[in-house]
């Protein structure tokens, strides 16, 4: 909020009104028992306070404009699309292969020779060592790390996704005279804190962003959004991401409406 002294417009009708109030024989002045003096430079300073209005101001207008950008990026990714998606799998570099149900918000997660089935509502579940049930403490520790990747994999499957999550701070920058997104994650996931900054094409499809998280040790880290391709459900994912030492690549990436979609015979959250 901005206050202005305004001696046009309306800040002329409220000077009038002022001078009607001060002047006026009917006025509540002759009811006090002093008279009241003033100058031309306090009734202007009381204009200022008259003046400070709730109009909208550049950082409201700054806010609107990194929003619709967000929304523009959200349509170029089918993120509708994406939202509809129940069950999706993919293999990540390490390797790390999940199935996430995302209508009950499930997820399985196979590395080395564990096998995680975790509840991500409750951070609670199962692992398995070479098929042999893991309990106490480093089972525990275990479902912590699972969880952990799970948010770290997710995102990089569909980080375009998570433009509005809670706790979210959208606005524009600059690179080299082009306007690239900016949104800084407040709170929720591994490493609150963490921000990106998204360069789009023409059709505002993400092509690139700049990590400026605690887990990279080089602030502005970039990586490319490439190659990407059209799931079942209809949603854009993409599957490569040069970070210049190497390339990044989602393999198997599949969407499906149910765990048979994925050649499963058996719910493999029966147990939870």
């Amino acid at each position: 909020m901005k206050c202005k002294v305004l001696i046009s417009g309306q800040g002329l009708s409220n000077l009038y009104l002022l001078k009607q109030l001060v002047f006026r024989k009917n006025s509540i002045l002759p009811l006090m028992k002093k008279p009241i003096y003033f100058s031309f430079t306090g009734i202007i300073l009381m204009m200022a306070v008259l003046s400070c209005t709730n109009t909208p101001n550049s950082s409201n207008g700054e806010a609107n404009a990194a929003d619709g950008v967000a929304h523009a990026i959200e349509k170029a990714i089918h993120k509708q699309d994406w939202n509809k998606t129940k069950w999706v799998h993919w293999i990540f570099p390490g390797p790390r292969e999940h199935l996430w149900d995302r209508e009950r918000n499930y997820t399985e997660i196979k590395w080395n020779d564990y096998r995680a089935v975790v509840d991500l509502n409750t951070r609670k579940g199962k692992v398995y060592q070479n098929n042999n049930l893991v309990e106490g403490p480093a089972q525990d520790s275990l479902l912590q790390k699972a969880w952990g990747a799970h948010i770290n994999d997710a995102f990089w499957l569909n980080a375009p996704a998570h433009l509005f999550d809670d706790g979210t701070e959208r606005s524009l920058v600059d690179r080299e005279g082009k306007t690239c997104l900016k949104v800084e994650y407040t709170t929720g996931g591994v490493t609150p804190g963490d921000h990106y900054i998204w360069h789009y094409d023409d059709n505002y499809l993400p092509t690139a962003w700049e990590m400026y998280v605690s887990v990279i040790p080089t602030p502005g880290a970039k990586a490319t959004w490439e190659n990407w391709i059209t799931l079942e459900s209809g949603a854009l994912i993409a599957v490569n991401h040069n970070r210049g030492e190497r390339m990044m690549e989602m393999k198997e990436v599949k969407s499906g409406k149910s765990f048979k979609d994925f050649g499963r015979e058996v719910d493999p959250f029966g147990g939870l």
